[in-house]
């Protein structure tokens, strides 16, 4: 029997996970499972839903333990690939030949050989930026992972537990996370009251730009900017951090801020993977994309092994009216997967279907519609020219998860799973 053909997906993030579902499906519904296998490869066992760190790294632990947070923020592999063909690779990836069609793993529990590779999707995601700012990754707290949503959550109570009359936390960077963590804490941080006395919080955003949430429209940046005053949030504009300390950040200006918790979302960069790559990139590391979700060689005679296609945060595409690289959002990583799910069918069947004519699709970027929410049960949600804010935009943000929940869950898991985040969250008496 002749060795089936390999499709490989790196990273089972949005994008990522996506992209090898839809494969999956296709290869299934086409009958070609017996020819084609789909491997999925990343180095956590679960999928993070991101846009809930903030509030798993804002919930006491009254209100829920780790293992109740875990199961409403991550979503194990095995449950969501069920009854897919899909074999899931729990490993770590430590080189990339593209010359030759090879994946190097690092297992964490069993050994696995080099994968190879015919067509290759590359959704590894991004890292933390700090910058080279001195100090400021020894001295700061990141929110990438559902773990560092968790140190956050500890150290506050930890320093809430101390019984201080101000706690003084800094977020630097003022993009959506930095908004939501702030307004967040400020609603939570002053309403542990059980075993705890009350405490007075100062939460200061610091952002390098003249404006908090820089490329959003301004009527969404004027609303936010109103409720985090209303909340008590401080914000320090057009001014950026140089220097940290322990117990203190040096900002641009010389100004200095002290500190109890710095919490560093000011940008993120490539994965140091993605420099090892014979694979054109921009300035921040990110590999370059064609139309087709296609990665770039680094030189036109350079030739790479069978079909590499790129999405998500560790690829950079140019809006073609803009000129700007568009923003590593979640909606674009998944429709990037998309493209590059039906590109890779398109190719197949034109090899397994006698004169099938592949009907190559190209990305086209968006204005995507987003949700920003502000401490407890207020947010600003934009869909095109729409723009609604308060209850309602809360009620969207919620109704959008469970949306995606049942796009990757059976869909009385991800009720359960939604219905139980929901109850958690109200409990926590963040809804003012």
């Amino acid at each position: 029997m002749a060795e089936k053909q390999s499709i490989v997906v790196l990273g089972a993030g949005f994008g990522g996970l996506r992209a090898a579902v839809l494969i999956a499906k296709k290869i299934k519904n086409l009958n070609l499972a017996n020819k084609y296998k789909v491997v999925l490869v990343d180095r956590n066992n679960y999928q993070t839903f991101t846009p809930t760190l903030y509030e798993a790294a804002t919930t006491s632990k009254e209100t829920a333990n780790y293992f109740q947070i875990k199961e409403i923020i991550t979503f194990p592999m095995a449950e969501v690939i069920k009854n897919l063909p899909i074999k899931f690779i729990n490993s770590q990836v430590e080189g990339i030949d593209l010359i030759n069609g090879d994946v190097h793993c690092k297992a964490f529990e069993v050994t696995h050989e080099e994968l190879k590779f015919d067509y290759l999707v590359l959704a590894l995601g991004s890292e933390t930026n700090y910058f080279d700012i001195e100090g400021l990754k020894e001295n700061s707290f990141a929110l990438k992972t559902f773990i560092d949503a968790l140190k956050i959550r500890d150290k506050i109570l930890d320093l809430a537990a101390l019984g201080k009359d101000i706690i003084k936390i800094v977020i630097g960077g003022g993009g959506s996370t930095g908004v939501e963590l702030a307004g967040e804490i400020q609603e939570w941080l002053c309403q542990l009251k059980k075993d705890i006395r009350q405490c007075v919080s100062q939460v200061t955003i610091v952002e390098a730009s003249l404006t908090i949430l820089p490329g959003f429209h301004p009527k969404i940046v004027n609303k936010i900017q109103k409720r985090l005053k209303n909340l008590g949030v401080e914000v320090s504009v057009g001014d950026s951090i140089e220097l940290i300390r322990p117990g203190k950040a040096i900002l641009k200006s010389k100004r200095e801020m002290s500190y109890d918790i710095l919490i560093w979302t000011g940008g993120v960069k490539a994965v140091p993977l993605v420099a090892t790559l014979p694979l054109k990139t921009e300035k921040r590391g990110r590999i370059e994309v064609a139309g087709e979700m296609e990665c770039l060689p680094q030189s036109s005679n350079l030739k790479l092994y069978g079909k590499i296609y790129g999405i998500g945060d560790a690829v950079c595409f140019y809006d073609i009216v803009t000129g700007k690289p568009i923003p590593g959002v979640a909606r674009a990583a998944i429709s990037q997967a998309n493209v590059a799910a039906r590109n890779i069918i398109e190719q197949i069947k034109s090899i397994e279907f006698k004169n099938y004519k592949p009907r190559i699709k190209s990305y086209k970027p968006m204005d995507y519609p987003y949700i920003i929410p502000v401490g407890g049960k207020w947010a600003v949600a934009k869909f095109g020219p729409i723009v609604v804010s308060g209850l309602i935009g809360w009620v969207i943000k919620g109704l959008v998860e469970l949306n995606y929940l049942i796009s990757i869950l059976p869909f009385w898991k991800a009720m359960k799973i939604w219905l139980k985040g929901l109850r958690i969250f109200i409990q926590n008496d963040r809804l003012g």
